[in-house]
């Protein structure tokens, strides 16, 4: 039997406390609503069915007009970096296994979450909301007087325009909840 090294005093207490510290933030971590790992194309199925069904043949990718879908661990992805996704929906036309479906929702399912440094809540700069082709942004003032950026989740359907018009790179896009089948 091999002699096990003896824990400090200073080194036990600090395995307690990371390991209360992880079984303190577990259940939380269960019970949180599990997001997509990555962007997925606009009529995507609920993540679960889509990675079932997404082979990775890549037919999406390759009619993509912009160049928007590629393939991650044999699954569509979808980047919106230099241009927006106009959801021409030509992947959906593509997909033949069913992993992209026409009776979905036109969502991409990204949200725009802007900077604190973002210019618009100075008045100065107001691009995102002006073109936004869904006009789903908006700044109001808050209670304690700063301009947010508003989204109403029922129009926005994440093409990426509003980070694409923010000059100083303030918007980032992030998945922001499940699909739900029609």
């Amino acid at each position: 039997m091999k002699n096990s090294p003896q824990l400090t005093s200073q080194g036990n207490s600090r395995r307690r406390l990371l390991t209360g510290w992880l079984e303190r933030t577990k259940p939380s971590l269960e019970t949180s609503s599990p997001l997509p790992a990555m962007a997925r194309p606009p009529q995507a199925l609920p993540e679960m069915l889509f990675t079932a069904l997404c082979d990775g043949c890549g037919h999406c990718v390759n009619e993509c007009p912009y160049g928007l879908l590629s393939l991650d661990q044999g699954k569509a992805l979808l980047s919106i970096d230099f241009t927006a996704c106009d959801v021409c929906c030509k992947c959906t036309t593509a997909c033949q296994t069913g992993a992209l479906r026409e009776g979905m929702p036109c969502d991409t399912l990204l949200r725009p979450q802007i900077s604190h440094s973002c210019l618009g809540r100075q008045e100065s700069c107001q691009m995102c909301v002006i073109n936004c082709p869904q006009q789903a942004l908006e700044f109001q003032l808050s209670e304690g007087g700063i301009r947010q950026l508003q989204r109403d989740d029922t129009r926005c359907n994440g093409c990426g325009l509003c980070k694409l018009s923010c000059f100083h790179g303030h918007i980032v896009l992030v998945a922001s909840g499940e699909k739900l089948l029609p």
